[in-house]
């Protein structure tokens, strides 16, 4: 069940980057930086709307994930409120994964219209593979800046939660 330390992973450096960010100035946030998404901002909300897209959409069977407008989110109390809602809806479902679940296939739409059905754990995985490239966006905005990264490796994060 290594795809659902994965994604524990994954919103452990959420709330990292969040933290990060909320130490900046907003026009820091949200200033164009000409990434693959505008801003640090809509980098991160990207992230965490791919979370509510494959997770709480996607992988459920539900693929008509919900729009997002990055300008509505305009302080980052609205972005952590958007976090704490897609995470509450991801940890439930996270916390019902068993193996036969990871087998059980599911729809995937492509952009062109057709479909395939894939495994769960291909899923999540997919859906791992995209937060990190975006992720490596912010680590390099933030290099960019001149500011460390609040990034912590996967071996680094998992002996911290032994220890916990």
């Amino acid at each position: 069940m290594n795809t659902v330390k994965l994604l524990e992973y994954s919103q452990f450096l959420n709330r990292k980057y969040l933290e990060a960010m909320g130490k900046l100035p907003w026009e820091d946030v949200v200033k164009d930086r000409g990434a693959s998404f505008p801003s640090l901002r809509d980098i991160y909300l990207h992230i965490v709307f791919v979370e509510d897209a494959y997770i709480n959409y996607a992988v459920q069977g539900n693929p008509k994930y919900p729009s997002i407008n990055y300008n509505d989110y305009d302080n980052m109390e609205k972005i952590n409120q958007y976090l704490e809602q897609v995470d509450s809806k991801a940890n439930a479902y996270i916390s019902k994964i068993t193996p036969e679940e990871l087998t059980r296939n599911v729809e995937r739409k492509q952009r062109d219209g057709s479909s395939m059905m894939i495994p769960v754990e291909d899923m999540l995985l997919d859906f791992f593979q995209e937060v990190t490239h975006h992720r490596g966006e912010l680590i390099a905005l933030f290099w960019q800046m001149d500011i460390a990264p609040p990034h912590m490796g996967f071996i680094q994060y998992s002996l911290s939660q032994k220890r916990s």
